[in-house]
C-alpha cells in the first residue's frame, strides 16, 4: 500500500467524520472520538461544564458501571483517558489491534449512554473542586490560567477549563443532560485512529454502534476573539519563587506563517538549546525552568514565555526576556540557527510518527482545524521552505513590547 493510501476518510450521512491512518507494522491501536466543543462554547454562568461532562462521562452508562468501563480495557493491557481543551474534547484509548472492537464499544457507550446519576454528580463536584483547588496551589500552573486571561481579555476562549467553584457548584444533571444533546452532535464530531487497523471494519463497526439521539441540536458559532489591552498585573501568592509569563495573541492554526512562527519559538525557547534557556539558565543561573510555547486554535492562538526564579532576581530575569525578544525583532535569526531548528522540528515530527497516539490527535486535528489530511512528507516540505525572512516577519509582526502582556504571580 503507498504511503498516501494509508490515511483514509469516511463522511457518514449524519456528518460523523471517521479518519483512519493504517500502520501495519505495529499491533496496537489509538482510538479517539472528538467533539468540537471546549471551554470557550460555554457561557459564564456554565463555566466548565465541558470539562465537567467529560468526567461524568467516566461514571457509568446503561450497561457498564464506572469500574467497568475502566477495566474493560484495562484488563485487556489498554488505556481509557480524556481532555477538554479550549475548543475541543476527546476520549480516547489505546489497545491491542484486535480490541478495537472493545474500545470502540466502550467509547461510544460512554458518548451516547451516560446515566448522569444526581449521586454521582455530587460526589464529582468535589473531585473538580480538588481539581480547581490544586491548580490554585500549583504555582506553574496557576499562571497560565492568569495569563490567557489577560491575552484573550473578556474573551471566553481565555477562560478557566476548569471552570470555577461557584460555576462547578450549580451543575445539575439537566444542565448536563443538555449541553451534552446540544453540543454531542455527529457533525461537530470526528472519529480518528492509527495502527494495524482495517477502515472499512472501524466504520461498519460505527455504523453498528453510534446511534445519534433525536434531540435538537444548535450549529456551532463561535466567535473571533480581538487582541486585548495590553496589561502587566503582579497576583500574591505565598510561594518561594516568582513566576513569570510573558507574550501575546499569535497565529490560528491554518495561518499560512505557522511554520515561520514554529521555527521562531524553537529557536527562543523551544529546548535546551534555545537562546532563552542558554542565556538565562546557562549562562547566568537565574531560573531551573524556562521555555517558549504555543498554542494555536481556529481562529486564534498564544505565543508565551515561562519562567520562574527567585524574586530578587524576577526583574533581571524579565529585562533578559524583553532583550531577547527585542534582538529578535530587529535581527531574526541566524542561518546556522535557522537550519539547526528546522533540523530539531523535523526530527520531532518524525520521531512524533512513532507513536500511535500523535498520529491518532494530528490527522483528527487536522481534518477539525483544516478539513483535509496532510502528509508527513507534506510537513516536512512546509518547515524546508521556512527562511530567515519569513521568521523575521512573524517576530517584527509578534515580538513587539507594546504588545506583550506580562504577569507574574508570587510574594
Amino acid at each position: 500500500m503507498a504511503p498516501g493510501r494509508r490515511f483514509r476518510k469516511t463522511k457518514l450521512d449524519n456528518g460523523l467524520r471517521i479518519l483512519t491512518e493504517q500502520v501495519p507494522f505495529v499491533r496496537s491501536v489509538s482510538l479517539g472520538t472528538w467533539v468540537q466543543v471546549g471551554s470557550r462554547d460555554e457561557r459564564d454562568a456554565e463555566r466548565g461544564i465541558s470539562h465537567f461532562l467529560e468526567h461524568m462521562l467516566f461514571k457509568g452508562t446503561q450497561k457498564r458501571d464506572a469500574f467497568q468501563i475502566v477495566h474493560s480495557l484495562e484488563s485487556l493491557g489498554g488505556s481509557l483517558d480524556a481532555f477538554t481543551y479550549r475548543d475541543l474534547t476527546c476520549f480516547y484509548a489505546r489497545c491491542l489491534d484486535e480490541h478495537i472492537d472493545v474500545a470502540l464499544d466502550v467509547l461510544l457507550d460512554m458518548l451516547q449512554n451516560p446515566r448522569l446519576d444526581a449521586g454521582e454528580i455530587q460526589k464529582e463536584k468535589g473531585v473538580v473542586l480538588e481539581e480547581i483547588q490544586n491548580v490554585e496551589d500549583t504555582p506553574e500552573d496557576l499562571v497560565h490560567d492568569l495569563f490567557a486571561r489577560s491575552v484573550w481579555g473578556r474573551h471566553p476562549v481565555g477562560a478557566p477549563i476548569l471552570g470555577t467553584p461557584e460555576t462547578v457548584r450549580t451543575f445539575t444533571g439537566e444542565a448536563l443532560r443538555g449541553h451534552l444533546d446540544r453540543t454531542y452532535r455527529p457533525d461537530r464530531m470526528v472519529i480518528s485512529a492509527a495502527g494495524n487497523l482495517d477502515h472499512d471494519h472501524l466504520v461498519d463497526l460505527v455504523c453498528r454502534l453510534f446511534k445519534p439521539s433525536g434531540a435538537a441540536g444548535c450549529q456551532l458559532v463561535r466567535e473571533r476573539p480581538t487582541d486585548a489591552v495590553r496589561t502587566e498585573c503582579h497576583y500574591q501568592r505565598d510561594v518561594g519563587q516568582t513566576h513569570i509569563c510573558l507574550g501575546t495573541t499569535a497565529y490560528a492554526y491554518t495561518h499560512p506563517q505557522q511554520y515561520d512562527l514554529l521555527v521562531a519559538n524553537t529557536a527562543l525557547g523551544g529546548g535546551m538549546s534555545s537562546r532563552l534557556f542558554q542565556h538565562v539558565r546557562e549562562r547566568l543561573g537565574l531560573a531551573y525552568a524556562v521555555y517558549s510555547y504555543l498554542e494555536a486554535l481556529e481562529d486564534t492562538g498564544l505565543l508565551g514565555v515561562y519562567l520562574a526564579c527567585d524574586r530578587a532576581r524576577a526583574g533581571q530575569s524579565i529585562e533578559i526576556v524583553r532583550s531577547e525578544l527585542s534582538r529578535f525583532r530587529r535581527e531574526g535569526i541566524s542561518k546556522e540557527e535557522l537550519e539547526s531548528c528546522k533540523a530539531q522540528l523535523r526530527g520531532e515530527l518524525i520521531l512524533g510518527y512513532e507513536s500511535m497516539d500523535r498520529r491518532m490527535g494530528r490527522i483528527a486535528r487536522e481534518e477539525i482545524y483544516t478539513g483535509r489530511y496532510h502528509s508527513q512528507e507534506e510537513w516536512l516540505v512546509a518547515i524546508n521552505r521556512v527562511t530567515r525572512e519569513g521568521v523575521l516577519e512573524v517576530c517584527e509582526a509578534l515580538m513587539d513590547e507594546n504588545r506583550m502582556h506580562l504577569i507574574t504571580l508570587g510574594r
